[in-house]
């Protein structure tokens, strides 16, 4: 089984990775995918239409390269948290989450994705998305979401 666990580095989505993994049990292969929003510097000026400050292409490389050592952070924290021994495979991947999330899946051939849920309310899910509920929609396998525990 190809499994394809989402995180945020955040304790709830190591809590979400090492329950869902759990529950799957041995896995042929699991890649950890963490990804990068685009860095509020590099479109910084763009938001009136107007040309305004633009970041030098140094800052927007700095920025950039901040971000993916981010993610390589949130990954570091997440394979921390699982039990030793398991070969896991790291990713990451930049844009809206959702979507790039169930383009490594497809990319993959993921069996199954494991993706953690922070239980917002219906109200703030509608306003603010949500990145489980569009991955369990959208992605070419079964997803497995693991809700927190304080939820």
């Amino acid at each position: 089984m190809k499994i394809l666990v989402a995180t945020d580095g955040s304790d709830h989505a190591v809590e979400a990775a090492a329950s869902g993994l759990a529950v799957l049990g041995e896995a042929e292969s699991v890649t950890l995918v963490c990804v990068v929003h685009t860095p509020a510097v590099v479109s910084s000026g763009m938001e009136s239409g107007f040309a305004g400050g633009m970041a030098t292409p140094e800052v927007v490389d700095a920025a950039w390269v901040g971000a993916k050592e981010e993610a390589d952070e949130s990954i570091d924290r997440t394979i921390a948290g699982l039990p030793a021994g398991q070969n896991i495979e790291r990713r990451v991947e930049t844009g809206e989450p959702g979507l790039a999330v169930v383009a490594a899946a497809q990319e993959l051939g993921a069996d199954v994705v494991v993706i953690g849920s922070r239980g917002r309310g219906a109200i703030k899910r509608a306003l603010l998305g949500s990145v489980s509920t569009h991955v369990v929609h959208n992605a070419p396998c079964p997803v497995l979401v693991v809700n927190s525990k304080d939820d």
